[in-house]
C-alpha cells in the first residue's frame, strides 16, 4: 500500500485542522503530531485542503514518469474532464503542451466517462433489489469498503471512467504506460487496487502537472494538435454535480427520492447510515465525496463551485479529435467494464461507558455540563474525542479548554521560577563586583610590592658587592689604613667578621627576594584566573538574563492565555 498523504512534522503547528476535516477521523495523532492511518483512509483530501501551511505532503509520480519519458518508453496521457476548471488552455492546447513534455499519446477521461454512462443506463433499467451506489469516485469506494462493508453489495459492478479510459488503451497498446492526470487522490488507491490494477501505471494531480510545467518551461506558443479519442461530448459534464446521471439519461427524482445525488464526505456519510439502518432506500444514489470533481483537493483554482463548473461546462462542444468514434468503439464493445469490491473494515475496539467517563475525567469532564463539545481538538464531541483517546489515535493534551485550565498553575510555577532566576542574578552580580574589586587590590598591591623588591634587590646587591669587596682586601693585606689610625690585628680581624657577616646578609636578602619573586608571580597567575573567572561569571549571567527574559515573554503569554480561558470556558 502506498502511503497517498504524509504530514511534515517540521512545518505542522498542531492546529488539528487536518483532523478536523478528516471526515472518518483516521488521523492519528501521538506527541500532538498528526499521522494518516493509511488503513481507514479514503483519499479524499480534505486534510490537504484543510492544512493552510502545507504540511501535507502528496504522494507525486511525476518523477517515475519523467524518467520513463528519459528512456524513450511510449507514455500514454489521461486527462480528467474537470481540467477546465484547472488551466485556462483549450483542449488542443492541453494536448500539445502534454506531447511537447514527451508523451505519445493524449486521451480525454471523458471519453470513457461517456462509456462508463451507458454501462449505468443499461444496469438502472434492470429491476434490482435494494439501493444502488455509485462508483465513478474512487473515495467513495474506500469509503464504503472500509467503514460500511455491511453495504458492499450495493455498489454498482462498474469500472470507474478512469479504468475503462485505461483498458482501452492497453487494448490497442499493451505496452505504453498509461498516466491519470486529475483533481483527485483517491485515483492513486484505484490505480493499485487488486481489483482494477493493471491499467493504469502513474497517477499525478493537476497541481503536481502545474509545477512539472512550471518546471520545464513548457508553455509556449504552441499550435493545437487533436486528442486520440472522439468527441465525448455532454459525458465531459462528468466533473459537475449531477453529471453522471445527465450523461447516463437517468432523471433525478426529487419528489420519490428515488434517484438522488449525494456530495460531500459528510453527507455521504449520512446518507449511507441511513441506507444501513433501512432508514433511506433510493434505487440509485449518484455519490461524489468531493462537490463535484471540480472541487477536488488537485485542482489548480481558488475560484467558486459554480465559476469552475462554467468553465467546464463551455467545453462540451468543442472538437479537435484525430479518432472516430467508430474506430475507438469497436475496442471498447469488446472490453468487460465490470468490478468486484473487497471489504475492507477498519477494526476499532468498543469501549464501556464507565471506560470513557473515565478518560474524559481525565480532562475535568465529569458530568455531561462539562462536555462543551467545542470542536478545537478535531472532534465533533468530546465523547468521540474521549473514544479516539482510548482507541490510541488522540491525546488528552488535545483538549484546549482542559489546557487553559492549566495556565494559572503554570503562570505561578513561571513567576516563582522567574523570582528564583532573579535572585540568582543578583547574587552573581554582587560576586562580580567583590571580585572586580578584589583583582583591583590584587594588581594594586603586586605593582607596589614589584617596586619595593625592585629598590631592595639593588640595596642587597650594592651590599654584596662591596662585603665581597672588603673580603679580598683583607685577606690580600690591601687594607688601606692611614698612618695616624694604626690597627692591631684584632681590629682587622673584627673589620673581616663584619665584612662576612655581611655577605651572609646579603645572601639571604637575596634569597628571600627570590622567593617574594617567586610568591609574586603566583599571585599573578591567581589574578588572571579570577580574572578568567569574572569573564565566565559574565556569560552566566547573560545567559540567566536570556532565560529571565524568556520566562517574562512566557509569563505574558500565561497571563494572555489565562484571559483567553477565562472567557473561552
Amino acid at each position: 500500500m502506498i502511503t497517498l498523504i504524509s504530514t511534515d512534522h517540521n512545518n505542522c503547528r498542531k492546529c488539528y485542522a487536518c483532523v478536523r476535516a478528516c471526515p472518518v477521523k483516521t488521523i492519528s495523532i501521538k506527541r500532538g503530531l498528526p499521522e494518516i492511518v493509511e488503513a481507514g483512509c479514503l483519499g479524499c483530501g480534505q486534510c490537504v485542503l484543510a492544512c493552510s501551511i502545507g504540511a501535507k505532503i502528496v504522494h507525486d509520480d511525476t518523477p517515475v514518469i519523467e524518467n520513463w519519458l528519459a528512456q524513450k518508453m511510449k507514455v500514454v496521457a489521461m486527462v480528467a474532464p474537470s481540467y477546465p476548471a484547472s488551466f485556462s488552455a483549450s483542449g488542443g492546447q492541453m494536448v500539445a503542451v502534454l506531447r511537447q513534455l514527451g508523451f505519445s499519446g493524449v486521451q480525454e477521461v471523458a471519453y470513457g466517462a461517456g462509456v462508463c454512462a451507458g454501462q449505468y443506463s443499461k444496469i438502472f433499467k434492470l429491476q434490482h433489489a435494494g439501493t444502488m451506489i455509485s462508483t465513478a469516485c474512487p473515495a467513495v469506494v474506500q469509503l464504503v469498503e472500509k467503514h460500511f462493508p455491511n453495504l458492499i453489495e450495493s455498489l454498482a459492478p462498474i469500472d470507474s471512467p478512469m479504468i475503462i479510459q485505461a483498458k482501452v488503451i492497453k487494448a490497442v497498446q499493451p505496452d505504453a504506460k498509461v498516466v491519470f492526470i486529475g483533481p483527485c487522490l483517491s485515483k492513486n488507491y484505484e490505480s493499485a487496487d487488486p481489483n482494477t490494477g493493471g491499467y493504469v501505471d502513474a497517477v499525478i494531480t493537476f497541481k503536481q502537472l502545474s509545477r512539472w510545467l512550471e518546471e520545464s518551461e513548457a508553455w509556449g506558443e504552441l499550435a493545437e494538435q487533436p486528442w486520440d479519442n472522439p468527441q465525448p461530448y455532454i459525458a465531459r459534464t462528468f466533473p459537475i454535480s449531477g453529471g453522471l446521471l445527465k450523461t447516463s439519461g437517468i432523471t433525478e427524482d426529487v419528489a420519490s427520492m428515488e434517484v438522488v445525488v449525494v456530495e460531500g464526505a459528510q453527507r455521504c456519510i449520512e446518507v449511507l447510515k441511513a441506507i444501513e439502518t433501512g432508514d433511506f432506500t433510493p434505487r440509485f444514489a449518484d455519490m461524489l465525496v468531493c462537490e463535484g470533481c471540480v472541487m477536488g483537493p488537485g485542482m489548480v483554482s481558488n475560484k467558486p463551485y459554480v465559476v469552475r463548473a462554467h468553465q467546464v461546462a463551455k467545453t462540451v462542444n468543442q472538437s479537435c479529435h484525430a479518432v472516430s468514434d467508430e474506430e475507438m468503439g469497436q475496442v471498447a464493445q469488446k472490453l468487460n467494464f465490470t468490478r468486484i469490491f473487497d471489504a475492507k473494515p477498519v477494526l476499532k475496539k468498543t469501549f464501556t461507558d464507565e471506560q470513557v467517563w473515565q478518560t474524559l475525567k481525565e480532562t475535568g469532564k465529569h458530568n455531561t455540563r462539562d462536555l462543551i463539545n467545542c470542536s478545537a481538538c478535531g472532534y465533533d464531541t468530546c465523547w468521540e474525542k474521549a473514544v479516539a483517546c482510548l482507541q490510541g489515535m488522540a491525546e488528552k493534551e488535545m483538549c484546549l479548554p482542559f489546557l487553559l485550565r492549566q495556565v494559572p498553575a503554570l503562570t505561578s510555577s513561571l513567576m516563582d521560577m522567574s523570582g528564583k532566576l532573579m535572585l540568582s542574578m543578583e547574587s552573581i552580580n554582587f560576586s562580580t563586583l567583590t571580585l572586580k574589586g578584589t583583582t583591583s587590590k590584587i594588581n594594586s598591591r603586586n605593582q607596589h610590592l614589584e617596586a619595593l623588591m625592585e629598590e631592595t634587590n639593588t640595596i642587597a646587591k650594592d651590599t654584596l658587592e662591596l662585603a665581597n669587596k672588603v673580603l679580598l682586601m683583607v685577606s690580600q693585606k690591601e687594607l688601606p689604613i692611614p698612618s695616624q689610625f694604626p690597627l692591631a690585628s684584632p681590629d682587622i680581624d673584627e673589620i673581616r667578621n663584619i665584612a662576612a657577616q655581611s655577605k651572609l646578609q646579603s645572601e639571604k636578602a637575596t634569597k628571600a627576594f627570590e622567593d617574594i619573586a617567586s610568591v609574586l608571580a603566583r599571585l599573578r597567575e591567581d589574578s588572571v584566573m579570577i580574572m578568567e573567572q569574572e569573564k565566565a561569571i559574565k556569560v552566566v549571567t547573560g545567559s540567566l538574563e536570556q532565560i529571565v527574559a524568556t520566562y517574562d515573554q512566557l509569563l505574558n503569554i500565561g497571563a494572555a492565555m489565562a484571559s483567553i480561558g477565562r472567557n473561552y470556558v
